[in-house]
């Protein structure tokens, strides 16, 4: 916060000196609304909560996150309130007060990272955590401790070299509360135990137990010998649901904000794009063949549901079956239409279905339903890429896996950074396909034909 301070400060210095109609009004309040927008961007992204597990990849996303939402607070308080904004942009006030601070956020962020990592060596009576269990979920849980172990003394899985196999509750009972009590001779403050839920028969017993040696006790079920899969684990009240996996887009506010982004990108894309290009196209397209200026198509959207995808008409009409893929050298394709799909043109209509809600920008291709049917029939988790809207473009696409899938093993490798896409979504992920897709269309993709 002081830093943001001193970068309004600097901000102030420079923009009374420069000719630019600044409302008086507007810069006596720079300071408060500084340390009210960056309040409020801390408080949001909860940058400076600290837990007894510490991830600093977190931490550091969070920090870039509020970092942008109090620039952009402060830049609509420019937007809202002073005369001369286009001075703005323009103005030394500006340059100087984003250098400063970008300086001061990189250089504190990297003095923090030292710091954190030394941070415990300063602890007199540090907080040690173990693991009892020794199974895949355990190794798994190890790894997550021992990487964001800032703030404790992690000793690992206690009993990693015992071969005992457990075959009875009793049996587990036992060797459980012997472990608690060894735990408790080591000081162990957490201790968290990895088992199947089968073997517990009574969870307040070991609670009890953990409480009378003031050992705090985490019991967490090991479900690696029903699946081989990570599971996503959510709680619906006091319920706990496990879910195949974890998907962002199911909550409202990521639907609101891809919903968001889509309709601005492709409005301006529309406004400013298509508003000279689709004349001109179209021009070409109906005189170097005869037929509609777009080809439509019905394809697979999300929840299975069909809708029309439209495209610029890259083939002659009525020459062989539609539902066939392009190949290269397809002579059903016109000149233009070569040009069109080389450069990925002809899907610029399709920002119309993003307009209207049936695609977004990024996001897994849509397929002609009969490609839907014959590749479910074959791959497992093929209708998982409909859980979300279809895209323009998306992760599989410029992961170099675009064009024609001659093998089912092709379609599988697609799929699976379909689903990718499904479990990590992000805005900046979004962001950062749409970079790439134009990266890759400038330097060419040899599977576009």
């Amino acid at each position: 916060m002081i830093a943001m301070v001193l970068g309004t400060v600097l901000f102030l210095n420079f923009a009374t000196e420069e000719i630019v109609g600044w409302n008086t009004l507007f810069l006596d309040k720079m300071i408060p609304i500084t340390i009210l927008s960056w309040l409020f961007a801390v408080t949001y992204f909860k940058l400076y909560r600290v837990d007894v597990l510490f991830s600093l990849e977190y931490f550091f996303s969070n920090s870039w996150r509020a970092f942008l939402t109090q620039r952009i607070l402060w830049h609509s308080y420019i937007f809202i309130f002073q005369d001369d904004v286009i001075y703005f942009f323009g103005s030394k006030a500006n340059l100087f007060q984003l250098s400063f601070l970008l300086a001061y956020f990189l250089l504190s962020r990297i003095l923090f990272t030292i710091i954190i990592g030394k941070i415990k060596n300063w602890v007199v009576k540090r907080y040690t955590v173990a693991i009892w269990g020794f199974n895949r979920t355990s190794i798994e849980l190890a790894t997550h401790l021992e990487s964001n172990s800032f703030f404790i003394h992690f000793l690992g899985i206690l009993n990693e070299n015992s071969t005992v196999n457990y075959t009875n509750n009793e049996e587990f009972t036992a060797a459980l509360t012997e472990a608690i009590l060894n735990a408790s001779n080591q000081n162990v403050n957490e201790l968290y135990i990895v088992s199947k839920p089968d073997f517990i028969s009574d969870l307040n017993c070991f609670f009890e137990l953990g409480d009378k040696h003031c050992m705090r006790l985490k019991f967490v079920p090991d479900f690696s010998s029903i699946s081989k899969k990570h599971f996503s684990s959510t709680h619906l009240d006091n319920f706990h649901v496990i879910k195949p996996r974890y998907e962002p887009l199911q909550n409202a506010y990521n639907r609101l904000v891809k919903r968001v982004f889509d309709i601005v990108f492709s409005s301006l894309v529309i406004v400013f794009i298509l508003s000279w290009l689709y004349p001109l196209l179209a021009f070409i397209i109906k005189k170097q063949s005869k037929g509609p200026v777009l080809f439509k198509q019905m394809r697979t959207g999300k929840k299975n549901e069909p809708f029309w995808c439209y495209k610029f008409r890259s083939m002659y009409v009525n020459v062989g079956d539609e539902s066939q893929q392009a190949k290269k050298g397809d002579s059903r394709i016109t000149p233009i239409g070569k040009f069109l799909r080389c450069s990925s043109l002809d899907e610029m209509p399709q920002f119309f279905n993003v307009l209207i809600g049936d695609m977004s920008v990024v996001g897994p291709r849509p397929h002609m339903i009969k490609h839907t049917s014959d590749y479910n029939d074959h791959i497992n988790n093929f209708m998982v890429r409909h859980f979300v809207k279809p895209g323009i473009t998306g992760l599989a696409q410029v992961s170099g896996l675009r064009g024609e899938t001659k093998e089912v093993s092709d379609m599988v490798r697609r799929v699976n950074k379909d689903i990718e896409y499904v479990q990590r979504w992000s805005l900046i992920k979004d962001i950062k396909i749409c970079f790439l897709t134009i990266i890759v269309t400038l330097k060419g993709d040899k599977n576009a034909f």
